[in-house]
């Protein structure tokens, strides 16, 4: 489930680690210690419950299970499971919202860029050719 494809690479912080400063990764992150600073991630964040981010997250797919205090984007989708806290703004495409989750903050929804543009498009007609 962490690494999605064979071409990203992952990176972890373990729980011993503490990491003050920005982030920004091309792969996908996965966090079990302490991030004070901003996230930048074209990959998948997963945060393991009892890890920490004080700061913005953008990223294209987020699986929390640990503490964010700050913003959080995602282009595409946002998991948020049951010993998650989120204390800041959340824009997504798709939410998921387990029972027990902590969300405190503002929510918007949005389509991503992929959905829009395959919406726009047109697959078949099916009244075309059945001319009689």
């Amino acid at each position: 489930m962490f690494q999605q494809n064979s071409n990203s690479m992952s990176s972890i912080i373990g729980p011993d680690l503490e990491v003050k400063g920005d982030i920004s990764i091309k792969g996908d992150l996965l966090i079990y210690g302490k991030v004070d600073g901003n996230i930048n991630c074209e990959g998948l964040v997963t945060t393991a419950k009892g890890s920490i981010v004080k700061g913005y997250v953008k990223t294209n797919f987020a699986d929390i299970s640990g503490t964010i205090e700050g913003n959080l984007e995602a282009r595409e989708k946002v998991s948020l499971s049951s010993t998650s806290i989120l204390h800041g703004d959340l824009l997504a495409s798709i939410l998921v919202i387990e029972e027990g989750a902590s969300f405190s903050g503002l929510c918007k929804m949005t389509s991503s860029s992929s959905t829009s543009n395959t919406q726009n498009k047109k697959v078949a007609n099916l009244n075309e050719g059945s001319k009689a």
